[in-house]
């Protein structure tokens, strides 16, 4: 308003306050509410219309005709493990609210992979290590593999194990082309991915950079939910047993995580394709949340 030499006079200091906004939410409820924004990069709310556009235009040649079950997207995320603030009952005069929970901040990194028909492939764990021990690799879901760097993240060999041990086997029982959408992370691709995929007839489309919040199926509808299946996982774990989450739990954790998702899984992961554009194509719901 003082921008604009606009003057209020029933406003303080030419500001609306709390009854005016309440009032102002209450006219306008069928138009508007009040939600908590979610803290993104700048170089994420940066991301153009103008690229948004041309990632659509690729998209919708490249998946002309390919059915859902051919249609994958792959993400890695972490698990941390810190089960997250508790609500609790306390009295009134009471100053503080603790619960006490061992948790060592600590973090691992897993590879998913969704198809566009709701499927979820084998997870694929890796640990920051030097060295593998086998009691790191027992129960956890089925088909999950595992393998160590020493960041803890995806190097370019994990990256090609990850494609050979469970993007390949999947994509054999398929017939005609497959699709494999995920982002554009120079330790993701390499020369024998590359061999691999016109061996397959499988074709890769990169997510635009700093876009993943718009275009992302896992980001969008998969990982919020199973995070939060996995604070409540491991809270019930560490209420039994003190002490940090090892390595030879986490597998265990991971599986009740995914096996307290599986009555939704099915819808998160489809609602994610259609959530961002991919299937079926529309391009409007990513572009509308781009920038100009």
């Amino acid at each position: 308003l003082d921008r604009q030499g606009k003057k209020i006079k029933k406003f303080n200091k030419n500001l609306p306050g709390h009854e005016w906004y309440n009032l102002f939410i209450k006219r306008h409820s069928s138009l508007l509410k009040p939600r908590l924004a979610e803290n993104i990069k700048r170089s994420r709310a940066a991301v153009s219309r103008t690229v948004i556009n041309a990632y659509f235009d690729n998209l919708a040649v490249t998946l002309e005709n390919i059915p859902p079950q051919n249609i994958v997207n792959y993400d890695e995320t972490n698990f941390i493990d810190d089960p997250g603030r508790t609500k609790v009952l306390i009295r009134k005069n009471a100053k503080h609210a603790d619960s006490i929970m061992d948790s060592s901040k600590s973090a691992t990194s897993v590879m998913f992979c969704v198809d566009a028909s709701g499927g979820m492939l084998p997870p694929y764990v890796v640990y920051k290590s030097l060295q593998m021990w086998e009691p790191w690799t027992l129960g956890g879901p089925d088909g999950c593999r595992y393998n160590r760097s020493p960041s803890g993240w995806f190097d370019q060999s994990i990256f090609e194990d990850w494609f050979q041990t469970i993007i390949i086997p999947h994509f054999r029982r398929l017939e005609g082309t497959k699709v494999v959408i995920g982002d554009n992370l120079a330790s993701h691709i390499s020369v024998n991915i590359v061999k691999l995929c016109k061996q397959q007839n499988i074709k890769f489309v990169f997510l635009p950079a700093n876009s993943t919040h718009l275009t992302q199926p896992l980001d969008v509808s998969c990982f919020r939910p199973m995070k939060i299946a996995w604070r409540k996982v491991l809270k019930e774990h560490k209420l039994k047993k003190r002490g940090p989450l090892t390595k030879d739990i986490f597998p265990k954790i991971l599986k009740s995580t995914i096996e307290r998702l599986n009555i939704s899984q099915k819808d998160n992961i489809k609602s994610g394709f259609e959530a961002t554009g991919i299937l079926p194509i529309r391009p409007s719901k990513s572009i509308k949340q781009a920038s100009r």
